[in-house]
């Protein structure tokens, strides 16, 4: 009796692991798991992947253009404070954020680029509009030929018109039940 005693002061320190005398097996296995964030050890990024160095550069570079600006300006410290803060600051976090996931000056130089390159809507000229007419007839020809049956044949003008306007022709009955002389 004196050993078993002795087990429980022993095993008192890991209450419900030992019952009886032996070892009770944990019920449940638990299984920790992490997520690791997707910017997590990405290069070029500062504050813990927050920001990326290009963003953080040219924000300080236009922190220092845009301060430099600001103290040449004839007025007093407290329009200054004024004007730091409602213009200042507000460029430097949107330099900081970037553009769509990119950076002010390769935004700035795509917009450039666009603004350059950019399509004009004029007046269609005679030889676009006869391209178009033609690859518009050959569009319809295509969709006629693909529909089956006894369509693709070659017709009269004649035999076309009567069909266009429903006239029944051969051994076909027109509707109403009655043959017409």
């Amino acid at each position: 009796m004196g050993k078993r005693q002795e087990r429980r002061n022993f095993f008192s320190c890991f209450p419900g692991y030992f019952v009886g005398g032996a070892f009770k097996i944990a019920q449940r296995e638990r299984v920790d798991v992490y997520t690791i964030p997707p910017n997590f050890a990405q290069e070029g990024t500062i504050l813990s992947g927050r920001v990326r160095f290009r963003n953080a550069f040219e924000a300080g570079i236009l922190g220092v253009f845009l301060l430099q600006i600001l103290l040449s300006m004839d007025f007093g410290i407290r329009v200054k404070i004024y004007v730091g803060v409602a213009v200042l600051i507000p460029a430097l976090i949107f330099a900081i954020l970037g553009i769509q996931g990119e950076s002010l000056t390769s935004f700035l130089f795509q917009f450039l680029k666009y603004l350059n390159r950019r399509r004009m809507l004029t007046v269609p000229d005679g030889k676009y509009r006869l391209k178009r007419n033609r690859r518009l007839a050959k569009q319809k020809n295509k969709s006629r030929r693909g529909k089956g049956g006894g369509d693709h044949r070659k017709r009269s003008k004649r035999t076309e018109a009567k069909a266009e306007t429903g006239e029944a022709g051969g051994k076909e009955k027109p509707e109403g039940g009655e043959e017409k002389p």
